[in-house]
């Protein structure tokens, strides 16, 4: 299986270099918000696809029609999984989304889940369903990358607060800040293990202006929308959009 630290380091590369949006630090909660994830390495297996699914469906216990990004085929298997898992008594509202990329090439399969309240990609938060799963996984080697989102925000927030964006920063430590979008900033500095990393917001973009690690990668990449995400994972830091 894979330590939690490599986890986090190939899953906040992948991030970078697919752009699909994959939550590479720490998830960080407040009153009004809800978040369980589930991530995984995993194998192209049909039936570790359902497992997944119905034990996040069980988890979130909510029948909302999901969005889903991925390729047509896959993303036929993830919405006809998710309608057989539905069930009546399902009565939580929130959005559920499910990513799926193939990956470049084959590492170890295994899976971690985070939610608002603990550390992501913490191996605690596992319940005895997904530690099933992640015992069927091992010595299996994986094809695609997964995650399953579950988010929710309470009523005021979404009636009074329907078009606010937050910029959350994070590091390895934590939450640095959260800071409006609305707002405009040309240099906000953000500590890593390997320097500081430099952040500006104009006019509802976010950019990396500065980095100190190798590649800089992460100063090609824009963030604006709902769910965008700027990783610069030796540096250990994250910066994602949020609605709030």
């Amino acid at each position: 299986m894979i330590s939690r630290r490599n986890f986090l380091k190939i899953a906040g590369l992948t991030s970078v270099v697919v752009g699909a949006g994959y939550t590479t630090g720490k998830l960080t909660g407040n009153s009004k918000f809800v978040n369980y994830t589930v991530h995984g390495f995993i194998p192209a297996d049909e039936q570790v696809i359902a497992n997944l699914v119905s034990a996040f469906k069980n988890k979130i216990k909510s029948n909302t029609e999901p969005i889903i990004i991925a390729d047509s085929k896959v993303g036929e298997i993830i919405n006809r999984i998710d309608l057989k898992s539905r069930k009546e008594n399902f009565s939580n509202s929130g959005s559920i989304t499910y990513r799926i990329k193939r990956l470049d090439k084959q590492i170890d399969s295994d899976i971690i889940v985070s939610d608002a309240n603990n550390a992501v990609y913490s191996l605690d938060d596992l319940n005895s369903v997904f530690e099933h799963i992640r015992s069927g996984l091992k010595n299996r080697k994986s094809d695609y990358f997964f995650t399953a989102e579950y988010s929710e925000n309470d009523f005021l927030s979404s009636i009074f607060k329907l078009n606010k964006k937050e910029v959350v920063v994070e590091n390895e430590k934590g939450l640095v800040d959260r800071i409006s979008l609305e707002n405009n900033y040309k240099n906000i500095l953000i500590d890593g293990p390997q320097g500081k990393t430099g952040l500006k917001i104009e006019n509802g973009f976010v950019k990396i202006h500065s980095s100190t690690c190798r590649y800089e990668i992460c100063k090609h990449t824009t963030a604006s929308g709902v769910g965008n995400i700027i990783a610069c994972a030796p540096n250990k830091v994250l910066i994602k959009i949020e609605r709030v």
